[in-house]
């Protein structure tokens, strides 16, 4: 499955070239702090399927999230076979929307949702900030959370693929680091991969994507 993941940066040429890249998307996975015309944009332009979380910019998703999108903050669904987790925002640095402190991103990943993610493999996890000590900095905002580290380390997905961190890449490579067998990937601006189903026959229960999109977008 080819899949293309975008985060803080709008990229034009996304929008006004189809051969910018190699193939088309079978699926559009958003990182957080794009606005929410760009990510109904790319839906329409690609026609496949966009699954996004929100950043700690990403304000206006509220009262006007973008069409044809799915939230999966909190959430883990099945999409094309692939089973894919995410969680919005960032560490709570000023009181603003989207920013958690630690403990309470523990609880979204081992609380309400820890029958899900303890049952099945993970294939993708997409998140805004990156996890404690892979691609983050020092500050308060841009500190990736530890309890990333150990959703990677108990549940191996293949992929986390996360925003946040601005950085200027001079090819694919240098997004990746491995941690515990998973590809942890910067996508800032945007990037391009290529995954397979190792799972065909597993499933998660059905999620309803419309009463996600009602939800809160948190």
């Amino acid at each position: 499955m080819q899949i293309l993941s975008v985060s803080d940066y709008v990229e034009k040429d996304l929008l006004e070239k189809k051969d910018t890249l190699p193939v088309p998307p079978d699926l559009i996975l958003a990182c957080g702090d794009l606005p929410p015309e760009y990510l109904t944009e790319l839906r329409a332009f690609y026609e496949v399927p966009l699954l996004y979380i929100t950043g700690n910019h990403d304000i206006r998703y509220r009262d006007s999230p973008p069409v044809g999108c799915t939230n999966i903050h909190a959430q883990v669904i099945t999409e094309q076979g692939l089973r894919i987790a995410g969680f919005s925002g960032s560490r709570w640095y000023n009181g603003g929307q989207h920013q958690y402190h630690e403990s309470e991103m523990k609880r979204s990943i081992l609380g309400k949702w820890f029958h899900l993610l303890h049952a099945w493999k993970l294939d993708i996890v997409i998140s805004h900030a990156p996890p404690r000590y892979i691609h983050d900095h020092e500050d308060p905002c841009h500190k990736g959370f530890k309890g990333f580290r150990t959703l990677i380390e108990k549940k191996k997905p293949a992929w986390f693929i996360h925003g946040h961190t601005h950085k200027i890449f001079n090819n694919s490579a240098e997004r990746i680091t491995t941690f515990c067998e998973t590809k942890v990937v910067n996508s800032y601006g945007f990037f391009f991969f290529e995954t397979e189903l190792v799972d065909e026959k597993a499933t998660v229960p059905e999620t309803n994507h419309d009463e996600q999109n009602q939800q809160g977008q948190q």
